[in-house]
């Protein structure tokens, strides 16, 4: 049986391609697009316990239930006091980031990096917060220094993949997210901002599989349907005949190439 998917409306076509879960504020022909928030990782191990007046446990209480701009005052303070605990300061990154206040952000970020440079969550964050900066090509160098560290991340190279489509190089965009998807194959982002880079190019028909592939791995994702739309409408298909199923399979065996 077909797989079908209702789509909603569609208001543009190729410039409202959507792209990662990581907004902007600047130009919508620019590699992703989007108004949901920030990728936040959580803290990868757990930090020393403070012994000053605000401890790490408040500040992250804080940022989980979304009071940012207390998360980011207590984590200042907290990183006055402990220094030498880089994760108080990647936190007051994140709450910097998530308050809408990137220079802070990016000042934080760089603190952690100029005491410990392999940290990859800092050098990927600092990436997306210059990328909505517009500062693309300053970012270039964290999410390669990332990589440098961590080859295998496929999240590094969805976000190598942005920055060479912010920088002009389509090339390099596509490549970087086929990496991606060879590293991890559920990585419906990547398959999703791949398919974007298609239909900014005007190859709609190569869209429909990594598109097809993102909806049936994450069928809630509107941004994928929305997309997939816009393929579509391109292509004057009529949604109601598309046997996503069928795209899907061609698409994981096209990747097979990619290995």
């Amino acid at each position: 049986m077909r797989n079908r998917i209702s789509l909603i409306p569609i208001a543009a076509l190729m410039l409202g391609a959507c792209g990662d879960k990581t907004p902007k504020s600047s130009d919508a022909n620019a590699a992703e697009v989007s108004t949901t928030a920030p990728e936040t990782p959580g803290v990868a191990r757990p930090p020393a316990v403070a012994t000053g007046p605000v401890s790490f446990a408040d500040a992250q209480t804080a940022f989980k239930e979304k009071r940012y701009d207390e998360a980011a005052r207590l984590f200042a303070t907290y990183s006055t006091a402990q220094p030498d605990n880089i994760w108080g300061y990647y936190m007051l990154g994140l709450s910097a980031w998530k308050q809408g206040d990137r220079d802070r952000a990016v000042a934080a970020f760089e603190q952690v990096l100029e005491k410990d440079s392999t940290h990859v969550k800092s050098q990927l964050n600092l990436s997306r917060v210059l990328i909505e900066q517009g500062k693309a090509q300053d970012a270039l160098p964290h999410v390669q220094a990332a990589l440098g560290v961590d080859s295998s991340s496929s999240q590094a190279f969805r976000l190598l993949g942005r920055v060479k489509g912010e920088v002009g190089d389509t090339a390099g965009a596509v490549a970087a997210y086929q990496h991606a998807i060879v590293l991890d194959g559920r990585d419906a982002w990547s398959m999703n901002n791949l398919a974007r880079v298609y239909i900014v190019q005007g190859r709609f028909q190569e869209s429909l599989g990594p598109l097809a592939r993102a909806i049936e791995i994450d069928s809630t994702e509107t941004m994928f349907q929305h997309n997939l739309g816009i393929a579509l409408k391109a292509l004057k298909q009529d949604s109601a005949t598309v046997d996503l199923s069928e795209l899907a399979r061609g698409f994981v065996e096209q990747t097979k190439s990619w290995h």
